[in-house]
C-alpha cells in the first residue's frame, strides 16, 4: 500500500481498524426532509465521533468547511434516480479523478448482485479499481442483492462481497440478509475488511445496536448507517453508541444506556 493510499484511509478506519461511517448521499433517491440542513447533520455526526461521512460532490461543496480536519470523505461515484424506471441500475456517474482533486479519502461504488446488468457494473468496477489503484485512492466496494433465479438473496450477498475484493476493493461495505446464520459467512469470504450497510431506518434504536453488535461480532470492522442515524432524533446521541460497541466490544445493552 502506497503511502498516499495509507494515509488516506487512516482517515476512514481509526488506529484499531475500525470505523463508523454516516451516508448522507440519499438525495437522488427521494425526500428525507433530515437532508434540508446537512449542516447540522454533519455538526451530529463529529459530536457522535463519526470516523467518515460518505457523500456525493453537490453535498461535499455544501458541508466542505465543515468536516475539513475532522470527518474522513467517502466519495460515491455511482448511483441511480428514484424516479428511474430501474432503482438498482447502477452507473458511474462521477470521475474518480474528480473524487480525488475534491479531497476524498475513499470512492464507493455500488454493485447489485442477481441484477440482470450485473456484469455490466462488475466491468465498471473492475475500470474504476484501476483507476483508484493508479490513484492512491482507497476503493469501498458495496454489494446489495436482488435474488434470483441462480442464488438467493446471502448466497448472493456473499458471493458479491467476494468478487469485489477479489478485483480491488479494500473495504467492502455490505448488506446483510435476515437470516443471521451468513453473517459470518459472508464476513470470512471477503479478502478485505467489512463495514455493514444499515438499509431503512429500523423500529427502535434498540434493534439497531443489536444489528451493529450481531455484525461486529461476526468480524465487521465497522459500520455504515445512515438513515438510522439521521432519522434519529438526536443523531449524536446513537452514534456515541454504535462507537461503544464498534470500537469499545460493548454490548447493545450496555450501549443503550447512553440513549
Amino acid at each position: 500500500m502506497n503511502i498516499g493510499k495509507k494515509l488516506r484511509i487512516s482517515r476512514i478506519l481509526d488506529e484499531n481498524g475500525k470505523t463508523v461511517i454516516v451516508p448522507i448521499d440519499h438525495g437522488i433517491e427521494g425526500y428525507y426532509p433530515e437532508l434540508e440542513r446537512p449542516e447540522q447533520l454533519i455538526d451530529e455526526f463529529i459530536e457522535g465521533g463519526a470516523n467518515a461521512v460518505l457523500l456525493r460532490r453537490g453535498m461535499l461543496e455544501r458541508v466542505a468547511p465543515k468536516i475539513a480536519g475532522k470527518l474522513g470523505v467517502v466519495y460515491r461515484v455511482t448511483g441511480a434516480t428514484g424516479s428511474s424506471p430501474d432503482v438498482n441500475d447502477q452507473r458511474v456517474i462521477a470521475s474518480t479523478y474528480e473524487a480525488l482533486y475534491r479531497g476524498a479519502d475513499a470512492v464507493v461504488f455500488t454493485i447489485i448482485a442477481g441484477h440482470p446488468k450485473e456484469n455490466d457494473m462488475f466491468t465498471m468496477f473492475g475500470e474504476v479499481s484501476d483507476i483508484a489503484y493508479s490513484l492512491g485512492l482507497p476503493l469501498i466496494g458495496e454489494v446489495d442483492a436482488v435474488p434470483s433465479s441462480k442464488a438467493d438473496r446471502g448466497e448472493l450477498l456473499r458471493q458479491g462481497t467476494r468478487y469485489l475484493s477479489e478485483e480491488g476493493a479494500d473495504l467492502i461495505k455490505t448488506y446483510f440478509p435476515e437470516d443471521e446464520s451468513f453473517y459470518r459467512s459472508i464476513i470470512k469470504y471477503s479478502l478485505v475488511p467489512v463495514v455493514a450497510a444499515g438499509g431503512p431506518k429500523m423500529e427502535s434504536p434498540k434493534k439497531v445496536l443489536e444489528f451493529a453488535q450481531k455484525v461486529m461480532d461476526a468480524g465487521a470492522v465497522g459500520v455504515c448507517f445512515g438513515r438510522n442515524v439521521w432519522q434519529y432524533e438526536k443523531p449524536s446521541a446513537i452514534l456515541k453508541a454504535l462507537s461503544l460497541i464498534v470500537k469499545k466490544g460493548k454490548t447493545a445493552e450496555e450501549a443503550l444506556k447512553l440513549l
